[in-house]
């Protein structure tokens, strides 16, 4: 699977979004952030595959129970992709401790969501996760954020996942 994952993330695919997106089968996630290709739940050289249950803080993986994903390419029925990238840009701030303003950088993260329907490459569903929204402070903790929480409860809202919510 973890040979094939620069493939799924390329996949040319045709749109046709439904209201109401649903998995269909075993599914495959492949994210794509900032360059760095994964598949979800396999290892980085593809050795083994992590069963462990679904993480309930922010995560980075393991999105969905593990009996939904797909061990082999030819058992992939939905594809979903998350392309993410980090963005950077400026803003004016306070400084709080000196009480004048200056230029300041934050970062953010933007992820595309794509549910695919992989055996007729048609896009079903779609969301973009993530804020262009500069934080209010700037101090020692300010990172980019990644929105892991917001793409989790996608994922689970198209997956039929009985799971209780992570909020």
């Amino acid at each position: 699977m973890v040979a094939r994952k620069e493939e799924l993330s390329k996949l040319v695919t045709t749109e046709k979004l439904s209201k109401t997106p649903k998995i269909k089968g075993k599914i495959a996630i492949v994210r794509n952030t900032d360059g760095d290709v994964t598949i979800d739940r396999f290892s980085e050289d593809g050795a083994t595959f992590d069963t462990t249950p679904t993480i309930t803080v922010e995560t980075f993986n393991n999105f969905l129970p593990a009996d939904l994903y797909a061990k082999t390419p030819d058992e992939i029925e939905t594809l979903i992709k998350i392309d993410c990238a980090t963005k950077k840009d400026e803003a004016l701030y306070q400084d709080f401790n000196s009480n004048r303003e200056e230029m300041k950088f934050y970062e953010y993260v933007i992820c595309d969501i794509g549910v695919i329907d992989y055996k007729t490459a048609t896009v079903i569903g779609k969301k973009q996760a993530g804020k262009n929204v500069p934080p209010t402070r700037i101090d020692s903790r300010t990172i980019a954020r990644h929105p892991w929480n917001e793409i989790y409860e996608y994922l689970k809202t198209v997956s039929n996942d009985p799971k209780p919510s992570r909020k």
